[in-house]
Formats: structure tokens, C-alpha cells, sequence
């Protein structure tokens, strides 16, 4: 038993470091300007559907109620192609660590949309928790607009965060199907009908691609972005998720920021500031009290939602 912990907590750490590399990695395919965000999230969600349904055709998968298939659609929309195409296209304004701690957020917009929804009552201390997380927010997007990017970097904050309102909503009203299906089920239907939406929509921007001159570390970020930052990385987590408490994982969240921080550092994407460094402070308080408040083990929020909080980047 304490083996399959140390398993459990060894995938919830990977899980977070690869998801914490996926703003950097998709800002290092799109700085060139040879694909933008549109292209970039069709590949991202038409390529995880196909490794899904590889995945799927050696692991038996169950099969999709009739009544739950319009339920499905308005999931895939919410969940994955409004989440990922928002956050794909904020990244390429802003800067990664931004992204990267908005990407956090997910639990702060979950509560909020309970309270507002279900009539889900909130403590104090998760009310002090939203109040730190929005200032920091807001903080953040403000502090875009003194950089050389302007307008630009508050627009794709503002992407950014919107892409998790979004995922939070994919928890809060879809809860059901989240527990009547397994993950490899959902997310294989999940990201199919995705890509099935937005391929007519955003097809030509694809297309219009010259391949000809994407250079080699961007074909290999974009090999991460699809192969590991997505598909391998929902596998890890549902398998620390399976053997580990769901606030134990969650935890890890917190170390998504930390990774897309050295990293885009690392690779010259953006600087520190003072008022990013507050705004980020700010924000991960928020969530953490957010997170730990004892309100959640009383209240009414359906399992799935208690339980899944940090997936969807």
C-alpha cells in the first residue's frame, strides 16, 4: 500500500512539471510567428483524439448513453475547445508565467460558479480566498498593460483566465457524466467532437501553415504539446488521482507556476517584475485557501467536482 502512495505521489509530480511546461512550450512554437494559437490548438485537440482512440482500441471503453449525447457535446465545447483554444491564444500575447499561475485558478472559479448556481454557501476563509485570487487577477492584467507588449499581454491575460472559467464550468454543471464515464471514454469523445466543431471553423489557418520553414524545436515543442503536455499527462494524473486523496494531488497544482517560471526564464520568454511577482503571490494564497477551507468536505458540490478541481490546462 505504501508502495502504490509513493507511485501515486511520483505521478502527481510528474503530472504537474509537465503541465507546468506547457505555456513555454507552446510560447516557444508560436514566437517564430510560423503557427499562431488558432493552428496550434486544432493540432493540439485533433491529435490528442487520435492517441485517444489508439489508446482506446487496447483498453475496453464504455459505451454513450443516447439521453447523455447532447449533455456531451455541450461538455466537449465548454471543457476542451473553448478551455484550450482560449488558453492556446492567450499564451501567444502574454508571457508564459502568467499563464502558467492563472492556469491555478481553476478551484477559485469553481467555487464561485457553485455559490452562484447551486447555492453553495462559502466560508469565510474561502471568501477571503476568491477576494486575494481576484485581486491578483486583476493585478496581473493591469500590470500587461505597462509592458512592451501593451494591450496585447492584458488581452491574452484575460484569454488566459477566461480559458478557466471555462473548465470550472466543465466541473460544476457537467458533474454527472464526469462520474458516470471513465476518463479515457470521456476524453476520447471529448476532444473527437472538438476537433470535429473546430476543424471547418479553423481548417484554412492550419493549412496556411509553411511547414517549410517551422524549425526543428518547434516540430519537437509541438510533438510535447499534443504527445505528453496533453494526452500522456490526463493518463498521470488519473493515475495519482486513483491512488492518492483528490487534495493531496491538488497540491501539486502549485507547482505548475514554479516550472513555467524557471523555464520560460530559462529560455529568455520574460522577466520578473514586482507587480507580477505580487499578482502571482496573490493569487496562489487565494487558491490555496481556496482549496483547504473545510467547507468542501460538508458542503454539496458533487464528488467529481470535489475531486477533479486541477485538470484541464
Amino acid at each position: 500500500m505504501k508502495g502504490e502512495r509513493v507511485k501515486g505521489h511520483a505521478a502527481a509530480l510528474l503530472a504537474a512539471c509537465l503541465f507546468g511546461l506547457m505555456s513555454p512550450m507552446c510560447k516557444l512554437i508560436m514566437q517564430e510567428g510560423n503557427i499562431d494559437g488558432v493552428s496550434l490548438a486544432l493540432m493540439r485537440v485533433t491529435g490528442s483524439a487520435i492517441l485517444f482512440w489508439i489508446i482506446s482500441a487496447f483498453v475496453r471503453s464504455q459505451k454513450i448513453r443516447r439521453e447523455d449525447w447532447p449533455s456531451l457535446i455541450a461538455m466537449s465545447l465548454c471543457g476542451i475547445a473553448l478551455n484550450q483554444f482560449l488558453y492556446v491564444g492567450g499564451v501567444q500575447y502574454t508571457v508564459p508565467t502568467h499563464a502558467g499561475v492563472t492556469s491555478t485558478a481553476i478551484p477559485v472559479f469553481t467555487l464561485i460558479m457553485a455559490a452562484l448556481f447551486m447555492r453553495q454557501h462559502i466560508c469565510f476563509k474561502r471568501a477571503v480566498g476568491i477576494a486575494l485570487a481576484c485581486i491578483g487577477a486583476l493585478t496581473m492584467v493591469l500590470s500587461s498593460a505597462g509592458t512592451d507588449e501593451g494591450g496585447g499581454a492584458m488581452i491574452g491575460d484575460l484569454m488566459c483566465l477566461s480559458s478557466q472559467v471555462f473548465a470550472a464550468a466543465y466541473f460544476v454543471f457537467f458533474s454527472q457524466l464526469i462520474s458516470r464515464y471513465g476518463v479515457l471514454t470521456l476524453m476520447k469523445w471529448l476532444f473527437t467532437i472538438s476537433a470535429l466543431v473546430t476543424w471547418p471553423l479553423f481548417s484554412g489557418r492550419l493549412v496556411a501553415v509553411e511547414w517549410a520553414v517551422v524549425g526543428e524545436s518547434e516540430l519537437l515543442s509541438l510533438a510535447y504539446v499534443v504527445g505528453i503536455g496533453t494526452f500522456v499527462c490526463y493518463l498521470v494524473l488519473n493515475y495519482a488521482q486513483g491512488r492518492l486523496a483528490a487534495p493531496v494531488v491538488a497540491s501539486y497544482n502549485y507547482i505548475q507556476p514554479v516550472v513555467a517560471t524557471v523555464f520560460s526564464m530559462v529560455w529568455g520568454m520574460g522577466n520578473l517584475t514586482f507587480m507580477g511577482v505580487v499578482a502571482t503571490c496573490l493569487i496562489l494564497v487565494g487558491v490555496w485557501m481556496v482549496s483547504t477551507g473545510d467547507t468542501l468536505r460538508k458542503n454539496n458540490l458533487p464528488a467529481p467536482v470535489r475531486g477533479k478541481l486541477l485538470k484541464l490546462k
